[in-house]
């Protein structure tokens, strides 16, 4: 199967000459994951890059205190370990699988240095990742700075649905699954804090955990929750 159209439509590699495209496309290895599967691990040498085609992975960080810390929440057309690949350095957390399955297409890590120094485009493009990078940085800083911790949650529901968020009748699906655990490790909260607020925002039908993720019930609700946190 010619693996060039999935890698013109990622985000790294979107509008490279088609040569390049080409000769990834060669280089890319097509591979699927279940919920659950690790991609990678923290610390291990870093082999490959991947390009998200199907479904969310998460990077978790451990902590000094034996627990863990989701650092980032990736999906389709975007890249996962390209920071790692460029510094040569080793993974800095384990990422994991958190829909039902995942398709990554994944690149060697000498192969695609090689290929960046004999096109320069590859080599702009994973240069351009870095500032990808550095806005999802951004984002995160946003979110855990919007105020308390309800307006923070509701930063953390606006930039999902924004990013992997679906319009149906009943409202908006986000198709992230994440533990009250894990939604806390976001935004800096304690868990009982956060089973509280969603809690409350579930019997007043704004807000519905399913086994899919996460239903928006109402969203000018998260609209206003989200302009709020902008202003």
């Amino acid at each position: 199967m010619d693996l060039s159209p999935m890698l013109r439509a990622s985000n790294l590699f979107a509008g490279l000459p088609p040569e390049c495209v080409t000769e990834l496309a060669h280089l890319a290895v097509r591979r699927r994951f279940e919920r659950g599967e690790q991609i990678f691990r923290v610390g291990e040498r870093a082999t490959f890059l991947g390009v998200v085609t199907h479904g969310l992975v998460k990077l978790v960080r451990p902590t000094n205190d034996g627990a863990s810390c989701i650092v980032a929440i990736w999906g389709p057309r975007q890249t996962i370990g390209n920071l790692a690949v460029i510094a040569r350095e080793g993974y800095p957390g384990n990422a994991v699988v958190v829909s039902a399955e995942a398709e990554v297409l994944t690149l060697e890590a000498e192969a695609i240095l090689a290929a960046a120094e004999r096109r320069p485009p590859i080599a702009w493009a994973l240069a351009r990742s870095l500032t990808e990078h550095g806005y999802a940085l951004h984002d995160k800083i946003g979110i855990t700075s919007a105020g308390p911790v309800e307006q923070r949650l509701k930063a953390l529901l606006s930039h999902l649905a924004e990013r992997f968020g679906d319009e149906f009748d009943d409202g908006i699906h986000i198709p992230v699954v994440l533990s009250r655990g894990e939604l806390a490790s976001m935004v800096g909260a304690t868990v009982e804090t956060t089973i509280r607020a969603m809690s409350r925002w579930q019997k007043q039908r704004v807000v519905e955990t399913t086994a899919e993720g996460f239903r928006i019930l109402d969203p000018s609700w998260l609209a206003r929750a989200a302009a709020r946190s902008a202003a």
